[in-house]
């Protein structure tokens, strides 16, 4: 009889004995049973019966197993995963594959015909206008037949025209790479052609039959990346999210963990599977902040993408026109290299960036646009050209208060303020999504009448449709995104130029290409610069330069308007004078007087309970711990939102020189804190913000 320490794939830490009559490799995937429930597990190693100190007959046997095998580099990223961000190790592996059903399905094989590839029966003969007959006759034949591998690269469709810049960057990151690990940041100004810089070496790859995974910040991004990929290469990326079908994902994960050569596409969780002949990661737009997973197991896609490729022995692209302060921050210490491209890829100049100073130009009381935004946008429509406005703030309006007693409509699992949709004619919790009926009645005084307050992307709209009667228009936001018939409609109408005026979240700031854009229109430049983030202003200056780097991208030189109240910060003058290096020298030394981020590493634990009371009693013993240990933390204070989905939620905050102490006074503490405690603490390692 053999033994083997499995880990489950659930809420479990730490692995478990069980009992096999035959030899299994490690990393292979069988069916256990934990509780009398059967679960999916991995086999992390193999025991010596002399090791185990307890009755042998009540180790229970491995049910089955199946034809699926981690290689020993991805078991070894998932136990630092675990480790790192203090995720249970079976969720670790768990959200590595997506789910058991992933694993557990029977994966149905592909069809090829006449060197295409296609899902099912019905849809061959549909797009190829065949009898059933002539079908069994061709599979008789085998000019039909089933296939495993569905990514069928054969080479490129179009060919990519790098240019001088291009080509010395591609040169020395090649011959830097060989067969070891390296890091690279590709840090160009927007629509410089960092796409087509790293698409070279992702022909590379694959003509060396290799495996490639992208990374983008955004579901969104994936479709209209994917078609940018085909007209290269001729063929579909694997694209991995959460809203793919198991059939999709099953599929997907079959010829990662088989090898095939491939190229696969994604949100953050695809950072995680299980690849087993990847040698190459680009991780586009690097600096985004939805690569830190806020919810659930809280990892950063982003430095994970790093790490793996360390693992792999791959080269490591990561890609942006505003890189992180972290990333710059490595480039310092060398541990990634640095190249730049300055010019535009269609040898456009980069845009010309504005203030208007609202103290000076202010509009009326109903309205939200100056007059100088008015006049440029109206003389931008008479050329014939598109403009963006830019609000980051879905929905009409971001509160309503009552005429009566003033008091604002909040939520009431949510200590915040409820959104006016008016698309939908509901009221909005952004937290937790619930919907609230528009015909309120104030619970405070009992009255009905309720006015809104501020602007969202909808009221925008509406003074733009106003300002300019009979001009096409649209909104772009998740919410408008959400519908893929919506979203290809978007989409049509931009790049066909029936859409004039493009009303949009930050979601637009990201890769998208509008050719005839000239003008971009940012109507809150001081909205998020006051903010209690302390990555508040970094994150500012790069939605702006994101945002800014829509206009102008063919043809002429497009221009930015930036409304604001004080317009003499020096963020707004860096921008304007297109000098990130000074914004960025400020702020490193900001943060390195404030001990903060990229300088200190730091730690958040919240604490979320539904009674108030039971907050205090867990506050108390992590104080007490702390203090025995001498330990340093910070709090507890009432998180920004202190109340948030029916829970009480508090915070502390530990910051360290090196993740090494920081994980060893994490580590103490909750070996300390009474197990009934644990629960209700959730670990966040460096957190995208602390509030």
């Amino acid at each position: 009889m053999n033994y083997f320490n499995i880990i489950p794939l659930g809420f479990i830490n730490k692995p478990l004995t069980y009992k096999y009559h035959d030899q299994i490799k490690i990393g292979s995937l069988v069916y256990v049973k934990v509780r009398k429930k059967q679960l999916l597990g991995v086999v992390l190693s193999k025991i010596n019966p002399a090791q185990i100190m307890f009755d042998k007959s009540k180790i229970l046997s491995i049910i089955k197993h199946s034809n699926y095998i981690f290689k020993n580099s991805h078991i070894e990223f998932i136990l630092y995963l675990s480790k790192h961000y203090f995720i249970d190790l079976g969720i670790a592996f768990k959200i590595s594959i997506g789910s058991e059903a992933n694993i557990s399905s029977k994966t149905k094989n592909f069809l090829t015909y006449d060197n295409q590839i296609y899902l099912s029966k019905n849809e061959l003969i549909k797009k190829n206008n065949i009898s059933n007959k002539y079908f069994e006759e061709m599979i008789i034949k085998k000019n039909i037949f089933e296939i495993q591998n569905s990514f069928l690269f054969k080479g490129i469709k179009k060919n990519i025209n790098l240019n001088l810049e291009q080509k010395n960057i591609f040169g020395n990151i090649a011959l830097s790479k060989k067969d070891n690990f390296s890091c690279h940041l590709i840090d160009g100004v927007t629509g410089s052609g960092k796409t087509e810089l790293y698409f070279s070496f992702i022909i590379k790859s694959l003509l060396e039959k290799k495996q490639i995974l992208v990374l983008l910040p955004e579901i969104a991004l994936t479709d209209d990346w994917a078609l940018r990929f085909d007209k290269y290469f001729g063929c579909m990326p694997y694209i991995w999210h959460s809203k793919q079908t198991v059939m999709q994902k099953s599929r997907i994960l079959r010829s990662l963990i088989n090898g095939e050569p491939c190229v696969v596409v994604g949100a953050r969780s695809s950072v995680l599977l299980p690849f087993s002949n990847l040698k190459l990661v680009v991780c586009d737009e690097e600096h985004d902040s939805s690569y830190k997973q806020d919810d659930g197991p809280r990892y950063n896609a982003r430095d994970m993408a790093i790490y793996k490729s360390s693992k792999e022995k791959a080269l490591c692209l990561i890609v942006s026109a505003s890189p992180s302060l972290e990333s710059l921050y490595n480039v310092k210490l060398k541990k990634i290299k640095h190249h730049k491209l300055y010019s535009q890829f269609s040898n456009t100049t980069l845009p010309k960036i504005s203030l208007i100073d609202m103290n000076q130009s202010k509009p009326s009381s109903t309205s939200w646009i100056s007059k100088e935004m008015f006049d440029k946008t109206k003389n931008i429509l008479n050329n014939n050209g598109q403009v963006l406005f830019f609000l980051n703030r879905r929905g009409y309006a971001p509160s309503r208060m009552c005429v009566n007693c003033h008091s604002t409509i909040q939520c009431k699992s949510c200590a915040v303020n409820l959104v006016y949709h008016k698309a939908i004619k509901k009221l909005v919790c952004h937290y937790c999504a619930k919907l609230y009926d528009i015909n309120y009645i104030c619970l405070k005084c009992s009255d009905s009448k309720f006015v809104s307050l501020g602007i969202g992307l909808e009221r925008l709209h509406d003074e733009l449709i106003r300002l300019f009667p009979g001009v096409p228009s649209q909104i772009f936001s998740s919410d408008t995104l959400k519908n893929k018939i919506n979203k290809k409609l978007f989409f049509e109408n931009v790049h066909s130029e029936k859409t004039k005026i493009l009303v949009g979240s930050q979601i637009i700031g990201k890769s998208f290409h509008f050719p005839n854009l000239k003008l971009v229109n940012i109507i809150e430049g001081d909205s998020t610069l006051h903010s209690s983030d302390f990555r508040s202003l970094e994150k500012t200056y790069q939605l702006f330069q994101q945002v800014a780097g829509r206009s102008g991208r063919e043809g002429a030189q497009g221009t930015v308007l930036i409304q604001s109240y004080n317009i003499a910060h020096p963020l707004f003058q860096s921008l304007i004078k297109q000098d990130r290096d000074t914004f960025i020298s400020a702020e490193l030394e900001r943060r390195k007087a404030s001990l903060l981020p990229p300088y200190y590493k730091l730690a958040v634990i919240n604490i979320l309970h539904k009674k108030q009371i039971c907050l205090k009693e867990i506050n108390l013993d992590i104080l007490s711990v702390a203090k025995k240990l001498k330990i340093k933390i910070y709090g507890p204070t009432p998180a920004l939102i202190p109340y948030k989905k029916g829970h009480f939620h508090e915070i502390f905050f530990l910051k360290e020189e090196t993740y090494l102490t920081l994980g060893t006074n994490i580590n103490s503490l909750k070996s300390l804190i009474s197990v009934k405690n644990q629960r209700f603490l959730n670990i966040d390692i460096d957190p995208i913000h602390i509030s």
